[in-house]
């Protein structure tokens, strides 16, 4: 994600009509908005936000087992307010969860069923759409709708066997005992999702802060004669993490994560480095506590990625996302100090590296994505000896890329998210390497066709333009040679800057996929960095920045 430094490459002219205080001025409220959201430890805690989806799950189950309590009184209300949402997926859930806790709920249509899975499934990747699939079956059999036919668990069924990470294996096994439950399916595969779901102790803690796979986990024993006390003390365990809004968050936090970007983001801008040393120190200084190490291994299928990093301080599932950033930063802040936790970072990276030289998000073994791949060739750039597995991965990028120069669905909404980091990992290719150069010329060429006449991006071609997706666009085209489409970013960026420094547009970041959460450092860490890209990458404009901090 950090600025890279292209010697071969001219810089950028400085745009016409953007104003060079204007510019100066908003890094630095921006680069203050952002330190201001760092706390004494030198994290960004990156709490999330409510979401209809957890909000709609807890106050089902609070229906389905009688619960009554102020905080059912508030959940209800969070979801009452939300029965007209913008999005349909919302709408839905809020409206069938506040009929079945008023008494007033009518039978799950069918029609929705298909219609709501069809539409969320094309944004999600390709070789998860039928385990999110069933997810989404189970969910809505939970608010009253029909199970398909076709989603009825067999009567042979067996445990899935396929490589999949700690999460995804406690999310099938909660999603096999919530369809077996509802069309009278017992198995092999239920009896191994009762022991999965067991394991992780739901009745004390909601295991590695998921809050999502909480609820789905406690529902699923719902549906288990003699697992009711374990259900009711999970649900006395959630209301530890309900919001002030009433409703429910998708995880506890993102602390790893926000810290990570938001420090990359504001080495990029130029902040004090004894901030950037502060939240260096707090990452670096990660471990994971044995037992739940151990947890997450056994339930792992497929060697998770060790020495790295997780999304937060109090998970153990590391994933390559996390583990890239992290590594940047690090190395960006203080690669001597912190040489020996890079190291095993790099070597927990390579690891799980694929046969095809893609990297998986989580196991080795599961399948490789454009995204994480790039985002382990822009941590492993730093590193010569790294250079044969990039060329690998660099090789498995351009065979990623689609006809329109994007690539498939990542961790993002946005589609230029994948794009400016694939673009950035460019960057580490060998001088002789004409097909990624080719590649990346591809993705600079799609980015400046898609560019709205506002200036800006939207999440998708043809989209409103939004303060994210305006962001990851300028990054890439801070490294192609036209100032104009440049101008018209950052005056679009500039434009919709708010009061406090900040910005609030809507949110990119999806998990599960594809369903997107907000935590609001996320919005303003995406615009910090293209502001950083830029002070690296157009003229003049690194004097101008020196001291915004």
């Amino acid at each position: 994600m950090k600025p890279v430094h292209e010697s071969h490459r001219a810089l950028v002219p400085w745009p016409m009509g953007v104003e060079p205080e204007h510019v100066r001025e908003a890094t630095s409220r921006l680069v203050t908005h952002v330190s201001r959201q760092i706390d004494d430890s030198g994290a960004i805690i990156g709490e999330c936000r409510s979401r209809v989806l957890e909000s709609a799950l807890a106050l089902t189950l609070m229906t389905r087992t009688g619960a009554a309590s102020p905080a059912r009184d508030r959940v209800l209300a969070y979801l009452q307010g939300h029965l007209d949402a913008s999005q349909e997926f919302d709408r839905v859930l809020a409206t069938l969860a506040v009929g079945r806790a008023t008494g007033r709920a009518s039978a799950g249509d069918a029609d929705i069923v298909g219609k709501l899975t069809d539409a969320l499934l094309g944004a999600a990747p390709s070789f998860i759409s039928a385990r999110r699939r069933r997810m989404l079956y189970a969910v809505l059999s939970l608010l009253g709708c029909p199970v398909p036919s076709d989603a009825a668990p067999a009567a042979d069924e067996d445990a899935p066997t396929d490589p999949a990470h700690s999460w995804a294996a406690v999310q099938q096994a909660a999603v096999t005992l919530v369809l077996a439950t509802a069309t009278g399916v017992s198995n092999g595969a239920t009896a191994a999702a009762l022991r999965t779901l067991t394991a992780i102790r739901p009745a004390t803690t909601v295991w590695e802060g998921y809050v999502l796979l909480h609820l789905l986990s406690l529902h699923a024993l719902a549906g288990v004669p003699g697992q009711e006390e374990t259900v009711r003390s999970g649900l006395e365990t959630l209301l530890r993490h309900q919001r002030d809004d009433g409703g429910f968050p998708f995880v506890v936090n993102l602390q790893h994560w926000c810290t990570s970007t938001a420090g990359i983001a504001l080495a990029a801008a130029g902040a004090h480095p004894a901030v950037l040393r502060s939240m260096a120190e707090t990452l670096a200084a990660h471990e994971t506590d044995e037992e739940q190490g151990s947890l997450c291994r056994s339930l792992s299928r497929g060697a998770p990625l060790a020495g790295g990093w997780s999304i937060g301080p109090h998970v153990a599932q590391n994933d390559v996302d996390c583990t890239s950033c992290i590594l940047e930063f690090l190395q960006t802040v203080d690669p001597v100090g912190h040489g020996g936790t890079v190291r095993r970072g790099v070597e927990g990276l390579l690891a799980v590296q694929g046969d095809d030289g893609g990297f998986p998000t989580y196991v080795a073994g599961a399948a490789s994505e454009p995204c994480m791949t790039a985002a382990a060739v822009n941590a492993l750039a730093a590193h010569p000896f790294t250079a044969p597995a990039r060329e690998r991965a660099l090789a498995f990028l351009a065979d990623s890329q689609l006809h329109d120069g994007g690539f498939e669905p990542g961790w993002s909404r946005s589609r230029l998210h994948a794009m400016f980091r694939a673009r950035l990992a460019a960057c580490a290719a060998a001088p002789d390497d004409h097909r990624t150069a080719r590649m990346a010329e591809r993705i600079e060429r799609s980015v400046r066709e898609t560019q709205n006449a506002d200036g800006g991006w939207g999440m998708q071609p043809g989209d409103a333009s939004d303060d994210i997706s305006t962001a990851y666009g300028l990054i890439t085209l801070c490294y192609g040679a036209d100032s104009r489409p440049v101008g018209r970013a950052l005056s679009w960026l500039l434009a919709h800057q708010n009061a406090d420094g900040g910005y609030d547009g809507v949110p990119d970041m999806v998990g599960p996929r594809p369903f997107p959460y907000r935590i609001p450092v996320l919005t303003d860490a995406p615009v910090l960095l293209a502001l950083g890209h830029v002070r690296h990458r157009v003229q003049g404009t690194a004097a101008l920045l020196r001291d915004v901090a």
